[in-house]
C-alpha cells in the first residue's frame, strides 16, 4: 500500500464509479490478508454470489430471491462506528439472515458454533456514543446474546474463512418460507 495515499478521497470517488471490489481492495489490504480477501471474492463468483457496490468501500452481497446474504467491507471510513476499522482491515457482516435460522444446521457443530459465538458483536452502531443497545437481544445457536446488533467476522483467517464460507452458503440457500 503506498504511504501517502488519500484514502476518503479513494472511498469518495467509489460514489461514481461503483467499482467492483477486485479493482479497489489492493489500495486497502496486504499480504495475508489481501490473499483472504480475494480468495473469499474468488469464492463468492464461483458460487453465483457476486458483490455489488452499495457504499463507500462496502459491498452486498445477494443471494435468492434478492435476499442479502453477506457484505463485504474495507476498513478506513470515517463513520463513527467503524472505529477501530482501519486501512488494512476488511469484515464480512450481514450475516444474520432471515432471524438466524439458517444457523441450527449447525447446532451439532461445535466448531461452528464456537466461530459463531466468538464473533458476535455488541451494538455500537444504534448508539455511537459508546453506550449499547438494550432492546436487542438475539439468540446465536442457542445462545443469548443481550445488547447485540450483529454477526461479523473481521480480518478472517485460512481456517476461519473456511467456516464463513460454509455459513455464507448456508444463508443463502435458506429462504424463509413466506407467512400468512
Amino acid at each position: 500500500m503506498p504511504e501517502k495515499t488519500d484514502y476518503l478521497k479513494l472511498i469518495s470517488e467509489q460514489k461514481h464509479t461503483k467499482p467492483p471490489i477486485e479493482d479497489v481492495i489492493g489500495s486497502f489490504l496486504e499480504g495475508e490478508r489481501l490473499q483472504n480477501a480475494t480468495d473469499f471474492i474468488k469464492f463468492l463468483r464461483e458460487n453465483n454470489m457476486n458483490p455489488r457496490w452499495t457504499s463507500g468501500n462496502n459491498w452486498k452481497v445477494p443471494g435468492k430471491k434478492g435476499k442479502l446474504t453477506c457484505s463485504i467491507g474495507l476498513g478506513g471510513g470515517k463513520h463513527v462506528w467503524q472505529k477501530g476499522f482501519e486501512v488494512g482491515d476488511w469484515s464480512v457482516g450481514d450475516l444474520d439472515g432471515h432471524e438466524r435460522k439458517y444457523m441450527d444446521e449447525f447446532m451439532d457443530c461445535d466448531e461452528t458454533k464456537e466461530f459463531i459465538w466468538q464473533n458476535i458483536k455488541p451494538c455500537r452502531k444504534c448508539s455511537p456514543n459508546g453506550k449499547y443497545c438494550t432492546k436487542l437481544n438475539k439468540t446465536y445457536v442457542g445462545k443469548l446474546y443481550p445488547e447485540s446488533c450483529s454477526f461479523s467476522v473481521q480480518n478472517p483467517d485460512a481456517k476461519e474463512l473456511e467456516i464463513l464460507k460454509k455459513l455464507v452458503v448456508a444463508n443463502k440457500r435458506f429462504v424463509p418460507e413466506k407467512t400468512q
